[in-house]
């Protein structure tokens, strides 16, 4: 058996043997196993370790083997499992990237070649602009969101959720960068508040998943940190069963602070178009 179950190069497999199975071996009837496989390998995968298994071990014990693999299957706790944590960091990474780096760089550029007056003077209102900008960069972030899921599709159970984590990822830190463009005036200072805005957003959701080692008072504070909240929206869509009471709140807390950056970039801009 061992043998045989370590033989996969692509999947591991569990095998269960239940008293029944020892029964059947010794009164010679054919023995029924139970098999465990990761949720992810499809249908044709399942085929071929179940047809494996049965021909090595039947092979092996003289007598007609089967493999039960109908719900068995195996999942992960999202809130360990290591690759759910590289996933997580890395659509926060992109966003982040794409949101602190390339969109405010749009607004520094458009200050120094005097762009964005044109375009205050239009018959654009800010809110207009605003919306603009974040469509242009919601492009670019899902892009980079893209590249993360295919990267761990494999991991994705709930696509929705997954791909509504990413959009709200995307525009959160575009408001961000939009709030971080109207600030400064220079890439030179850019650069240096950037880094200043992005470890607060990023490192909470490092230490979060440091739980033991961080105090509980500090990771009950961060939880509620609009990043971190859009990590836990991430790891549901990683796991079976999500109900609403798994993700309302969050939800809500980070629809609500989104709304409330573009509300303060759309005030922004309008104080520079009254000057």
């Amino acid at each position: 058996v061992l043998e045989v179950a370590t033989s996969a190069e692509e999947a591991e497999l569990a095998l269960i043997i239940p008293q029944t199975a020892i029964a059947q071996y010794e009164t010679g009837e054919p023995i029924v196993l139970e098999g465990h496989l990761m949720y992810w390998l499809n249908a044709a995968e399942r085929a071929e370790i179940k047809a494996l298994v049965e021909s090595e071990l039947a092979s092996e014990l003289d007598r007609p083997v089967t493999l039960n693999l109908s719900g068995n299957d195996i999942y992960f706790d999202a809130d360990q499992y290591f690759f759910v944590f590289s996933a997580t960091i890395a659509l926060l990474f992109v966003t982040i990237m794409i949101g602190i780096s390339m969109v405010p760089n749009l607004m520094v550029e458009e200050k120094q070649t005097r762009t964005l007056d044109a375009l205050l003077v239009s018959p654009a209102a800010p809110a207009h602009l605003v919306a603009g900008k974040a469509l242009a960069g919601l492009f670019y972030g899902l892009l980079g969101c893209i590249a993360v899921f295919a990267l761990f599709d494999f991991l994705i159970l709930q696509w929705w959720l997954a791909i509504l984590a990413a959009v709200l990822a995307v525009l959160l830190l575009v408001a961000v960068g939009l709030l971080l463009g109207s600030y400064v005036s220079g890439r030179s200072q850019l650069q240096l508040i950037g880094w200043f805005v992005v470890l607060p957003l990023l490192l909470p959701v490092v230490l979060v998943a440091l739980r033991g080692l961080v105090p509980d008072g500090a990771v009950a504070v961060m939880e509620w940190i609009p990043t971190v909240l859009i990590a836990t929206l991430f790891r549901l869509s990683l796991t079976p069963n999500v109900t609403i009471s798994h993700y309302g709140l969050p939800l809500l807390v980070v629809v609500v602070s989104i709304l409330v950056a573009f509300t303060l970039v759309v005030q922004l801009v309008r104080r520079q178009d009254r000057r």
